[in-house]
């Protein structure tokens, strides 16, 4: 049985997908935007009553919050304080490799789809690449979902990232 827990584990395929590249889906969850106030991953602990009404964003270099996917299930009740949390932003450059950009969304909506598995309110965070990415970005987040979008590393590339935001809009039509 432990065997074949872990291996299910490994393979990470027990949620329902979307698209060509079988992304987790994250479901849309009814969030009270009005009390979303951020708090960064690195900044969370263990018994926590001072942050508990803050939501989790993952906003930061990807090896500070690589964890959450590798050891998802040990760390899930530290997050589980929080009143909501972020899928993690995992990095979507334009020059990384298409593998590692599809795997990037593939970690994102999974750790969302877990912690809701988990009955935990989760914001999809929506990232992409250049417009190549468009065919797998989007996948995985049910339409009218509140979603979240980083602008940090888009600075001197607003035209690019309008065109990914308003691709977004047209496909995910967020609330």
């Amino acid at each position: 049985l432990q065997k074949r827990r872990h291996k299910q584990e490994l393979i990470r395929n027990e949620f329902e997908t979307a698209g060509k590249y079988q992304i987790p889906l994250i479901r849309k969850q009814d969030i009270d935007l009005d009390t979303i106030n951020l708090i960064g991953y690195s900044d969370t602990k263990r018994d926590d009553k001072e942050n508990a009404y803050k939501t989790v964003h993952f906003f930061t270099y990807d090896w500070f919050f690589d964890k959450v996917y590798e050891n998802a299930a040990d760390l899930a009740e530290k997050l589980r304080q929080y009143y909501a949390l972020l899928s993690p932003d995992f990095s979507m450059f334009t020059d990384m490799p298409k593998a590692l950009q599809i795997y990037s969304v593939f970690k994102n909506r999974w750790c969302g789809a877990y912690w809701q598995s988990l009955g935990l309110r989760v914001i999809p965070t929506i990232s992409w690449g250049d417009e190549s990415s468009f065919e797998f970005c989007f996948d995985g987040v049910e339409q009218g979902a509140t979603v979240a979008v980083c602008t940090y590393y888009r600075e001197n590339c607003e035209e690019e990232f309008m065109l990914g935001y308003n691709r977004m809009l047209e496909v995910i039509k967020p609330q």
